[in-house]
């Protein structure tokens, strides 16, 4: 088995980046899901509901600020694309706190998964892809432990794999 995929979504609900490497920390990935749709009554927003999302890219600058298609999160331009999605009272949110609105700070997904999951694997956003695994085997690896390079996790798996 190995990484064969590592990516970062600065902003959630948007296409991330791939990447080569990355930092990771208590959070997660560095600059992963820093920012966020919210509608007018402030409850978040994800592809799932608002797929055209999917069509915007997030990135981090040079300066580790997000960017939304190569302009800042917080540009006058992105904001209208936002409104223009969602309705009148969208608006990106960044967030750099530890209670952070995802429950799980990494997604990690097996080449094997992903395969029974039967859909583009992107659409899972998981933030490291390791391959090399058969079928659906990482069930069989609850409380364990895995370790890639000097990051150790404790395993709590939840199957990204079709029921």
């Amino acid at each position: 088995m190995k990484v064969t995929e590592i990516w970062r979504y600065p902003v959630k609900t948007m296409a991330g980046e791939k990447l080569q490497r990355v930092r990771i920390g208590p959070l997660g990935i560095e600059g992963d899901r820093v920012v966020h749709v919210e509608d007018a009554y402030e409850q978040v927003i994800t592809s799932r509901s608002h797929p055209r999302f999917l069509g915007h890219k997030g990135t981090l600058g040079p300066d580790s600020e997000p960017l939304v298609d190569y302009q800042p999160w917080n540009s006058p331009e992105v904001a209208a694309e936002v409104v223009n999605i969602v309705g009148p009272g969208a608006k990106l949110v960044r967030y750099d706190g530890i209670e952070r609105f995802d429950v799980l700070p990494l997604l990690v997904a097996t080449d094997g998964a992903i395969a029974a999951f039967g859909h583009d694997h992107r659409r899972l956003r998981p933030n490291i892809v390791i391959g090399g695994v058969e079928g659906l085997a990482e069930r069989e690896w609850p409380d364990g432990c895995l370790r890639i390079g000097e990051v150790l996790t404790v395993s709590r798996i939840y199957a990204c794999a079709a029921s």
